[in-house]
Formats: C-alpha cells, sequence, structure tokens
C-alpha cells in the first residue's frame, strides 16, 4: 500500500515537471489576422461598441518607496475623447482635485492650492498632473480596453504584428526612437488590449500596463483592475473599479469645468 502511494505521488511530480518545464506552444486560430490595418480596425471597432461609462468607487492606490496611498475616485469617459477624473479624500466625500477633459483642452482644479490647470489633451501635458504616459484620448481608449495608439505614433514606426504562441494572443509592436520596443497584448478572441509595455534598447522595462479580473457589460468585457508601473518616474499605482455602468447619458456640460472663482489660472503649454 504505501509502495503504490510512493509510486503514485512519484509519477505525479514527474508529470508536473514535465509539464511546468514544456513551454506552452498555442498555434494561432484559423483566421487569424495578418494585416496591421485589419487588425488595428478590430482593437477598434471592440472599444467603440460602448460610448460611454462610468466607473464608480474606484480606489486608487500608490505604491512608493516608504508608504502606500490609497485615494477614492469617480471617472467618467465619452467616446473619444472626454474624460471626468474626481479624486476624493480618503474616508471623505471632500474632492480634492478635478481633471476634464473635452477634446479640445483639458482642466485640473487642485483644492488645496485653489490652482486651475488648462491646456491641450496632449500626453506631455497629461503627464504633468496625471503620470500615465497618455494622452486624454488615450486614457478614454485604455478605460474602454482599447489601444493607447496616441502613444503608438508617437514613436513614428511601421506597427508589426505576430500570433504569441506562448501566450496564446496577438503582440502588436513598434521600435521606439531610443531603440527599444512598444508593444501589447490583445486578446484573440475580442481584440481586447490586456497589456501594454516598452522596454528599452537593452531589454529593460521602462514602463508597463496591466489589466485584471475583466467582466462582462453585454458584448464587450471591461476590466476591474488595471495597474500601471514607471519606474522612471518612480511610479506604480492601481485602479480597482468598485463598479462599472456603460452607455450612461451624461450632460452635455459635463466635459467642461470653468476655472472656480479666485483660483490660479495656470496655462500650460503644447
Amino acid at each position: 500500500m504505501r509502495t503504490d502511494l510512493v509510486t503514485t505521488l512519484a509519477l505525479a511530480a514527474l508529470t508536473l515537471t514535465m509539464a511546468t518545464g514544456c513551454p506552452r506552444d498555442i498555434p494561432p486560430p484559423t483566421n487569424a489576422i495578418k494585416s496591421p490595418g485589419l487588425f488595428k480596425a478590430a482593437v477598434d471597432a471592440r472599444a467603440e461598441q460602448i460610448r460611454t461609462a462610468r466607473f464608480k468607487e474606484v480606489v486608487l492606490e500608490y505604491f512608493g518607496e516608504d508608504e502606500r496611498v490609497k485615494v477614492r475616485q469617480l471617472i467618467l469617459v465619452e467616446q473619444p475623447d472626454r474624460l471626468m477624473v474626481q479624486t476624493r479624500l480618503p474616508g471623505t466625500n471632500e474632492v480634492m482635485s478635478m481633471l476634464v477633459s473635452d477634446g479640445e483642452a483639458f482642466s485640473v482644479h487642485q483644492r488645496d492650492t485653489n490652482t486651475y490647470y488648462t491646456g491641450r489633451p496632449t500626453r506631455e501635458n497629461i503627464n504633468e498632473l496625471l503620470p500615465l504616459d497618455l494622452s486624454a484620448r488615450d486614457v478614454t481608449r485604455v478605460m474602454f480596453g482599447g489601444a493607447p495608439w496616441d502613444r503608438f505614433a508617437q514613436e513614428n514606426s511601421l506597427l508589426q504584428i505576430e500570433w504569441d504562441r506562448k501566450e496564446g494572443n496577438y503582440r502588436a509592436w513598434v521600435e521606439t526612437r531610443r531603440g527599444g520596443e512598444l508593444s501589447m497584448a490583445v486578446r484573440a478572441n475580442d481584440f481586447a488590449v490586456t497589456s501594454v509595455t516598452e522596454k528599452g534598447a537593452d531589454g529593460a522595462t521602462l514602463y508597463r500596463y496591466t489589466s485584471e479580473d475583466w467582466e462582462g457589460h453585454g458584448e464587450v468585457a471591461l476590466p476591474r483592475y488595471r495597474r500601471f508601473v514607471w519606474p522612471a518616474k518612480n511610479l506604480d499605482f492601481s485602479l480597482d473599479v468598485g463598479e462599472t455602468q456603460v452607455d450612461v447619458s451624461f450632460p452635455e456640460n459635463m466635459f467642461k469645468f470653468p476655472p472656480p472663482e479666485g483660483s490660479q489660472v495656470i496655462r500650460m503649454g503644447d
């Protein structure tokens, strides 16, 4: 009896060793897309099935070297490039900052200093106040599970795609101006973008966005958890969404926010 048990355990260990030691080889689907143009159209068509979304009870958690900070947020997005991010003090309903973009301009009001920033919703301008390394339009795309095309276009390099047999998904990438690579992982079943990674010429990770816990909203799935890591800026934070509501009607002026009375107005460069 004991011999049989030992034999069974040994065979189980051998099977586990063989399973973990052999790399996965997942073949592409029979109708796999090979054209970058068709690939981009498929990614966009999926994300555009939802026009608006309200992300409620969002917990932004910042992982610093010596501290972890949590704040609550309300995030509203509307295709193609409208965005509102309201950040509240922990444990209260008091708004500490508000970011709004209507596609033409963005504005941020920081209540503690009564400072109002405004400028074009470019990646560079938004990075000064919301360090995602994304333009306002790309933030909207990512919140819908789409691709940050503005970020990819800035590298001025041709998009390439391949089937990742190890991960079982599409991998799309461009060469960066610094000799590295900017890539994204895209699911084959619905063309959702699950991660974005930038690597330097030496292979080191310069930036990474990942997503988890996807849930269905009609025909489209959206992630409940997103994480952004930017080592050079010492930034590592996550967005954990409590509730997602899609195709919500927003007032026309929802994405406009004039400077509060008495605030210091700072205009940011193009």
